[in-house]
C-alpha cells in the first residue's frame, strides 16, 4: 500500500513537542520566580527538633535563607555564635535561632570540694570575654585592726553565700585612705561557677569564677591582688530585671546609675534622758 503523501512526519510532532514542553518549563521558572521574595537574607536555624536543656553542636543548626520581612532582628546569622549554648525551650525544626532562646549565660553546676572533678566552662564564657577567679572574702593590710579585718569574711562580702552560677553581680570598692569613699567599679559580672579550694574544703565557696571583657581583666587583676590601693568591699546581686543583653555579637552589660537616691527626711521624735525624765520621773 502506497505512503499519502500529504501525511505528517512524526519526527516533527516529537521536534515541535520538545519545543513547547522547553517553553511551559521556563514559563512556570519565570512564574515562580516572579512570586518568590525580592529580599532574602540569611539566618541560622535549627535542623531538627531541639529539647530544652540541649547543648547545641554543629549538626543540630544550619544557615537558611528566609524573606528580610520574616527574619527576627535578632537573628544569628553566623552558626559558630550558636554553637555550645544551651536552649532554655524546645525548639521546632526549622525554627530561627534568637538569644531569648539561651539561657544569658548559661546556668552551671556548682562546682565545690577539692577540685578532683573538673568540669568544662570553656563553651559558657561569652565571645570577646575570658574567665578570672575571684577570692569571696577580701583580704586587708596587716595593720588594720582585727575587729576591721572581722567585717570582711567571705558571708558579708559575698552575700551570705546567696551567690551562685548564673548571678549577675556588682562590685563595691574602697581605698585604703578612705578618701574616696565606697563605689561601684566592676557592674553586671556574671557568675560562672561558685567553687571552693583546698583539702579541707567545708563545700562553702571560697572562690568566684566570674567572665569579663578581656580588655578588663588585668584591671580586677589588680584590684584583686591588692595593686593600689583599692580593695573589694562587697559583691552585691544584682536582680535579673537589670541584667544586660545577649546579642548576636555577644553580651552587652548593663551599667546602671551610682547616683545615691535622696532619703527623705522622717518627722520622728529624738528621745533623750531628759524626755525619759519628763515622762517617768519622779
Amino acid at each position: 500500500m502506497a505512503i499519502q503523501a500529504n501525511k505528517p512526519n512524526s519526527r516533527i510532532f516529537l521536534l515541535l513537542g520538545v519545543v513547547l514542553a522547553a517553553a511551559a518549563a521556563v514559563a512556570v521558572l519565570l512564574l515562580v520566580r516572579s512570586n518568590a521574595p525580592a529580599n532574602e537574607v540569611n539566618v541560622v536555624v535549627s535542623d531538627t527538633s531541639i529539647p530544652a536543656g540541649t547543648t547545641l553542636t554543629p549538626a543540630m543548626v544550619v544557615v537558611a535563607q528566609v524573606p528580610l520581612t520574616a527574619k527576627p532582628g535578632d537573628a544569628y546569622t553566623d552558626p559558630v555564635a550558636v554553637v555550645g549554648k544551651v536552649t532554655q525551650v524546645a525548639l521546632a525544626n526549622n525554627t530561627p535561632l534568637v538569644p531569648g532562646f539561651f539561657s544569658t549565660p548559661a546556668l552551671s553546676i556548682t562546682s565545690t570540694g577539692t577540685g578532683s572533678a573538673v568540669t568544662d566552662v570553656e563553651t559558657q564564657i561569652t565571645k570577646g570575654y575570658v574567665a578570672i577567679a575571684i577570692p569571696t572574702n577580701t583580704t586587708l593590710p596587716q595593720n588594720v585592726p582585727s575587729l576591721v579585718q572581722n567585717n570582711f569574711t567571705a558571708p558579708l562580702v559575698s552575700d551570705a553565700g546567696y551567690i551562685l552560677p548564673g548571678d549577675h553581680i556588682d562590685m563595691l570598692v574602697q581605698s585604703l585612705n578612705g578618701s574616696l569613699g565606697i563605689r561601684y567599679t566592676f557592674q553586671d559580672v556574671i557568675v560562672l561557677r561558685a567553687g571552693s579550694s583546698g583539702s579541707a574544703s567545708t563545700g562553702t565557696p571560697d572562690v568566684l569564677l566570674v567572665e569579663v571583657p578581656r580588655a578588663e581583666a588585668p584591671l580586677l587583676s589588680g584590684l584583686i591582688i591588692g595593686d593600689g590601693k583599692e580593695f573589694v568591699v562587697k559583691y552585691v546581686l544584682r536582680p535579673e530585671s537589670e541584667w544586660g543583653k545577649l546579642t548576636a555579637t555577644g553580651y552587652v552589660p548593663n551599667y546602671e546609675s551610682t547616683t545615691a537616691p535622696n532619703v527623705p527626711a522622717v518627722k520622728q521624735t529624738i528621745v533623750t534622758p531628759s524626755t525619759l525624765d519628763s515622762l517617768f520621773g519622779g
